[in-house]
C-alpha cells in the first residue's frame, strides 16, 4: 500500500471513530439540556469555531462566499451559497454538506444546524461594518441535505 493510501485510510478510520464520540455527545447533550439551552451551546460552539478559524476582511459578498467555502471545506463541513433577500432585507445563506450526527435533529440528520447559527454570526461578525443586532436562524424547511439561515435582524 502507498503512503496515499495509506494515508486516506488513517483518515477514514479517524473519522469513523469521531463519528461515535461525537454521536455519544450528542446523545448526552441531548439528555441533559432541553432544545433551547442545547441550541444556545451549539451557537456558542460555532462562535468559538468562528474565532479558531478567522476568514480574511473582503468588502464583496462574492469574495466573502469563497471564504466561508475555503474554511468549511478545510474541515470538511459542506458548501455554503449566500444570497441577498431585498424583500426581507435578509442575507440567505443556503449550506449543504453539513455532518450528521446520526438522524438526530428536527428535521433528521440536522443536528449540528444550531451550531451552523453561531458559526455564520462569528464570521459574520468579523467583516468591517458588521452589526451585532444581526444574527442567523434556521429557516424551518427541509430540503435534503439543506440547511436554509436567514440572516437578518433578530
Amino acid at each position: 500500500m502507498d503512503d496515499v493510501s495509506l494515508s486516506a485510510e488513517m483518515l477514514r478510520a479517524q473519522t469513523v471513530h469521531w463519528r461515535f464520540f461525537v454521536r455519544a455527545l450528542a446523545d448526552e447533550v441531548d439528555s441533559l439540556a432541553a432544545p433551547g439551552e442545547r441550541d444556545d451551546m451549539l451557537r456558542g460552539m460555532g462562535r468559538r469555531m468562528a474565532r479558531m478559524m478567522p476568514l480574511a476582511h473582503v468588502d464583496q459578498l462574492d469574495a466573502l462566499e469563497i471564504e466561508m467555502n475555503d474554511a468549511l471545506g478545510d474541515i470538511g463541513w459542506g458548501h455554503v451559497h449566500l444570497q441577498l433577500n431585498g424583500e426581507e432585507r435578509a442575507l440567505m445563506i443556503r449550506h449543504s454538506g453539513l455532518p450528521r450526527v446520526g438522524s438526530l435533529g428536527n428535521p433528521a440528520g440536522t443536528w449540528l444546524a444550531s451550531l451552523l447559527e453561531g458559526l455564520y454570526e462569528g464570521w459574520f461578525a468579523q467583516q468591517p461594518g458588521s452589526q451585532a443586532s444581526l444574527v442567523a436562524r434556521r429557516v424551518l424547511a427541509n430540503e435534503g441535505d439543506i440547511v436554509l439561515l436567514r440572516f437578518a435582524r433578530a
